[in-house]
């Protein structure tokens, strides 16, 4: 036998340990795509599977209060806007549906603060990508009256949900991680949604469509083979933004004065993007009316309001129509005012720059698709009202990236572990 103190020194190795990915219950996920799939397609004979999907979800958060309640109050900057929606039906001059309308905005961030605590990213752009197939497979009866909206009540309507099943299925085909079935029917609905989306001849939503589509094959072929080479990545970061900023400094320094309305040309607008400036010149009267807190939810869009039917007639509409100012800082600006309009500039700002500080952190195609979609929504906030309203998939799109970046239910670093190795 070997004496004791001639045995060689334990050697000490560190390792590494992390928390493996969550799987959400695949009962759990079929309840999300089914919500989703019913706010996709925002038509009345879903209103029952919605409130019932809005009481299971519910349920779901005091079930999971661990999980939920913390997130909730992590992403705080999210509620104020709402919160100040539910305090407007004191004020509203139609106060009767202004409840329904206020509490539909409490559940916008809820519902999706809820989602983001019990789904990984890559799971909720997969349940939103399904849900959108079947929105799609919907849409097929309509075929004929794409140009008319098909089963939405307005063309850009559908023509922007077909864009966004563009994206997040040609992010999934692109993405090795992604199962190989899922990947090759996303490659089957790409070229699908992009005829549905042509065939519904909105010249907007298009170019949104193939700018994305080349951003996300850009990752896919630059941005990840960059990560190999150090500090390209930020040199071509950085070279972007100054080309833009040449680009813009280029353009204010034309003397062309027609230069703006060959660009709205390019998208398929003029210089009144369809009209939408005799709405926004409405918009400032009413609000310089009521500037600090607006009109109140649902104070402006009634039969009862002149100036409402007035912007009707000019645009064709019939008497009673509820339209929107198409632009999503009008809408909370004529409604809840200054204050409104500062609570929803402050909860895009908090959600944009989690977002990008996510992407930079890991530029994966599921942290890209979320900048992309990001990015998109943002911009369409300046022309439509999708995302100041109800639960929506734009107004999810807006607010969920900055909801992943605190990676609840991804796979977690732990700590250093030490192994000891005995002879």
């Amino acid at each position: 036998m070997s004496h004791p103190g001639l045995l060689p020194a334990p050697r000490v190795i560190p390792v590494n340990v992390f928390e493996n990915a969550r799987q959400t219950p695949l009962w759990e996920q079929a309840l999300y795509t089914i919500w989703l799939f019913a706010i996709f397609m925002p038509l009345d004979v879903f209103q029952p599977v919605r409130y019932l999907c809005i009481l299971a979800i519910l349920g779901i958060m005091i079930v999971h209060r661990k999980e939920t309640l913390p997130l909730l109050a992590k992403a705080w900057p999210l509620f104020p806007l709402s919160i100040l929606a539910c305090f407007s039906i004191f004020w509203t001059p139609y106060p009767a549906s202004a409840p329904k309308t206020a509490a539909l905005m409490l559940l916008t961030p809820t519902l999706l603060v809820i989602m983001a605590s019990r789904l990984r990213a890559s799971e909720f752009l997969r349940l939103t990508m399904i849900a959108g197939w079947l929105g799609t497979l919907y849409s097929v009866p309509y075929f004929a009256n794409f140009a008319d909206g098909g089963p939405y009540a307005q063309k850009n309507i559908f023509a922007f949900h077909m864009m966004l099943v563009i994206l997040l299925s040609l992010g999934t085909f692109l993405n090795e991680k992604e199962h190989i079935a899922l990947r090759l029917i996303a490659a089957v609905f790409v070229p699908v949604t992009f005829l549905f989306q042509m065939m519904a001849d909105s010249a907007t939503s298009l170019v949104f469509a193939v700018a994305g589509s080349a951003a996300l094959i850009g990752v896919k072929v630059v941005w990840g083979s960059s990560s190999k080479v150090r500090h390209l990545r930020s040199a071509a970061l950085m070279s972007l933004i100054a080309l833009a900023l040449v680009i813009v400094l280029i353009v204010l320094s034309l003397p062309d004065s027609s230069l703006a309305d060959r660009f709205f040309a390019l998208v398929g607008k003029e210089s009144t993007f369809t009209g939408r400036t005799a709405i926004w010149e409405a918009a400032g009267r009413v609000s310089a009316e009521h500037p600090w807190f607006g009109v109140g939810v649902d104070g402006f869009w009634n039969p009862m309001t002149g100036m409402a039917q007035t912007l009707n007639e000019n645009d064709f509409k019939p008497f009673g129509t509820n339209l929107t100012f198409h632009s999503a800082f009008w809408e909370v600006r004529v409604h809840l005012g200054f204050a409104g309009l500062a609570a929803f500039i402050w909860a895009i700002i908090w959600s944009g720059t989690r977002t990008v500080s996510l992407w930079l952190k890991d530029g994966n195609l599921t942290n890209s698709t979320l900048l992309l979609l990001f990015l998109v929504i943002m911009i369409s906030c300046f022309t439509e009202s999708y995302s100041a309203g109800s639960p929506n998939m734009m107004a999810y799109f807006l607010y969920f990236g900055g909801l992943a970046a605190f990676g609840v239910g991804e796979r977690k670093f732990v700590g250093v572990a030490r192994l000891v190795e005995r002879p």
